[in-house]
């Protein structure tokens, strides 16, 4: 996918996230992941349509690591800085050897598939948690395997046939980082990320539900199966899948410590949320960030084989001469059907639209776009960014950026100076009560408007009275209006038993125009403060609002940055502390190509 699908992706998304905000009473905040790249979702998620899949065949091929490949890092290294004391070498060892005939010496030495924590089989301690080689190596598979799968996609410039260690990249910072390296330190993230969520749901008492103990039991039994069907044992199965020393045990453990993060993700999250005071500090501190930019973009598609597109020079000449007869959003859009014709051939024959005249209105509809440099840089690259905050690019300026990876050229227009983005949303909560029998289905869709007598109005306010005379007489948190939607709301989309993604009845960053005009109304109030609570009466039913946040769009990214570094600074509080054990643990080694495959 090149950068313009991925914009054009990043687009349509946004668009489609604000229909779904839109009200809809049909019958979660998302488990998130900051790593660098799509780690445990597609099959470890948290949240919505949570489930763990084990795969039906080997993920990778594996070796156990080489020293020269995993070298301690000294940076994650946590160092006992209390004071040693030295023993002489003869009590050293006596214990020693107490240690061989208490533990036996491969118990003690040696990893195991039982998650007996023996000093042998504990890779990394996170927080409290002791984390086994076999845990570590069912983590570190998922990473290797979404990782190649994307590249296999062409999202990463990464060749599985070819060392991992000897193939770079570039992180967060900007340093060069080995893709070896790359694996080791989105899986220690990711274990790190559970870890937390998972013991701070203990210290809040969670433990498993009984549908979830009941989930594991038949995964585990599913594990089994096929196994059986595979002619191997369980165990045999499952390091064959996910790495040495990955059991039974092992994955079910996974399982009880996922779910369980899960139970309190969504609160933990809700107290981690910033401030007011945090937000307009956030902003003030990085204000750069924030600023956004209007402009224009286009994509032109050629094919070096067309006598008009012969070579990357007459392709660059060509898109030159667009560049030349644009200044105005609207040249870009006049330009539509001419620069963009391959393109319109192909959406049509793939089924995207019925005719010329839609596809084109499609594309002229998508040419507009305004983008933060930071948004800038990660759709496009520094340098596109670079040219569009430069004081030097005046508004009418126009370039044009060449991928000969994906045969096409982006050309952009500088539409508006950079600005502050005062674009209005707001966010809330909501516990919705509709009025008449609940009935078996789904539930009703916010465009079907259904008659209800004065009774059952009335029966329907006073069950929301009812929530609230609740809600008051708790400690009238965020937190429990959140569980109390969970618990009554009746427009379950808004609730982690929908398939929007949302938890406790909330909706986030939500535009102007996309909900009921009452409950807008009492949300964008300019005397609403955080935490306000009321019954609000629409077309649907009773509304028991919960304030949480209304302002323009350039504070909202502001929030966004700063809900993300008390995230951090929460994950930090959790130490991960790497052991001997890690060097044993799996390490992905390319895969052999045969003389067949390489020479096509």
């Amino acid at each position: 996918m090149n950068d313009k699908e991925n914009k054009l992706n990043s687009d349509e998304n946004a668009q489609a996230e604000q229909k779904n905000q839109a009200v809809k009473y049909e019958k979660n905040d998302n488990w998130q992941f900051d790593a660098s790249a799509p780690t445990l979702e597609d099959n470890l998620a948290i949240g919505n349509d949570y489930e763990i899949d084990v795969a039906q065949s080997p993920v990778y091929p594996k070796k156990k690591a080489k020293d020269k490949n995993r070298e301690a890092d000294k940076e994650h290294i946590v160092i006992n800085k209390r004071k040693l004391k030295v023993v002489s070498l003869s009590i050293v060892s006596v214990i020693l050897a107490a240690l061989i005939v208490f533990f036996g010496i491969k118990l003690f030495a040696l990893p195991n598939t039982s998650e007996t924590m023996t000093p042998g089989n504990v890779a990394l301690t996170v927080g409290k948690t002791k984390v086994s080689v076999g845990m570590y190596n069912f983590y570190y598979s998922r990473i290797v395997a979404n990782y190649l799968e994307y590249a296999s996609n062409g999202s990463f410039n990464l060749d599985s046939t070819k060392d991992y260690a000897e193939q770079k990249t570039v992180d967060k910072d900007g340093n060069e980082i080995s893709w070896l390296d790359v694996f080791e330190r989105d899986t220690i993230e990711q274990i790190q990320y559970i870890v937390a969520y998972y013991e701070t749901a203990l210290e809040a008492g969670l433990t498993l539900t009984d549908d979830q103990k009941s989930n594991i039991e038949s995964e585990i039994e599913t594990i089994k199966s096929s196994a059986s069907d595979a002619g191997v044992s369980v165990d045999k199965y499952l390091e064959t899948n996910y790495g040495d020393y990955c059991g039974l045990e092992t994955v079910k453990k996974i399982y009880e410590q996922s779910y369980i993060a899960e139970n309190y993700f969504y609160q933990q999250k809700i107290n981690l949320s910033a401030n007011e005071e945090e937000i307009s500090k956030t902003f003030e501190e990085n204000k750069d960030n924030y600023t956004s930019i209007s402009y224009g973009y286009i994509e032109m598609q050629y094919n070096l084989e067309d006598p008009q597109t012969s070579t990357v020079d007459v392709v660059k000449a060509k898109a030159q001469t667009y560049c030349d007869r644009i200044s105005t959003i609207d040249d870009m859009k006049n330009l539509v059907p001419e620069i963009c014709s391959s393109l319109i051939e192909q959406v049509i024959s793939y089924g995207y639209f019925s005719d010329t005249e839609s596809a084109v209105k499609a594309l002229q509809d998508s040419v507009s776009a305004t983008s933060t440099a930071t948004e800038l840089s990660n759709n496009f690259g520094s340098g596109i960014s670079d040219w569009f905050f430069s004081p030097d690019t005046s508004v009418g300026s126009t370039t044009c950026l060449l991928n000969e990876e994906y045969s096409s050229v982006l050309i952009f227009l500088k539409s508006e100076e950079p600005k502050l983005d005062e674009t209005e949303y707001y966010s809330v909560r909501h516990i919705l009560v509709v009025p008449g029998e609940k009935s078996d289905d789904e539930g009703t869709n916010a465009s079907e408007t259904k008659e209800y007598t004065e009774e059952e109005w009335n029966a329907a306010l006073d069950e929301a009275n009812k929530i609230l005379d609740e809600y008051n007489s708790g400690d009238k948190t965020e937190v429990s209006f959140a569980l109390l939607a969970e618990k009554y709301s009746e427009d379950t989309e808004s609730t982690s038993s929908g398939s929007s993604g949302y938890y406790g009845g909330g909706y986030s960053q939500v535009a102007l125009g996309y909900m009921v005009p009452e409950f807008e109304s009492w949300a964008t109030d300019d005397a609403r403060k955080y935490g306000d609570v009321e019954i609000v009466k629409s077309q649907f039913g009773y509304h028991i609002m919960y304030f949480v946040y209304d302002g323009p769009k350039y504070l909202y990214n502001a929030m966004s940055d700063a809900n993300n570094a008390k995230e951090d600074e929460f994950l930090a509080t959790y130490e991960v502390k790497k052991h001997s054990a890690l060097k044993k643990t799996t390490v992905a080694e390319p895969t052999t190509v045969t003389t067949t495959q390489a020479a096509k």
